[in-house]
């Protein structure tokens, strides 16, 4: 499974999809961050709270652009 995140600009909240498999159980670790738990025990989702105040949003649109310059210069030894 890809790493899915999404993110909701009016609660300031980061959801990083890390597993595949139906949410039944949640821990609120007491950094603000919500652990989704599958029946197995396995970690299937991350929700980070007030995401944008801990700065990472700006760490996904930089990780984003390192993403797309790498790709674009692939593509060019390609062509």
């Amino acid at each position: 499974m890809d790493l899915i995140i999404s993110y909701d600009p009016e609660a300031d909240i980061l959801v990083l999809k890390v597993g595949e498999g139906a949410l039944v159980d949640e821990e609120l670790l007491d950094n603000d961050v919500i652990l989704g738990y599958d029946c197995n025990g396995k970690v299937v989702s991350v929700e980070i709270l007030d995401a944008s105040k801990k700065g990472l949003l700006n760490t996904l649109v930089e990780m984003a652009k390192a993403r797309k310059d790498t790709i674009k210069l692939l593509l060019s030894k390609i062509g």
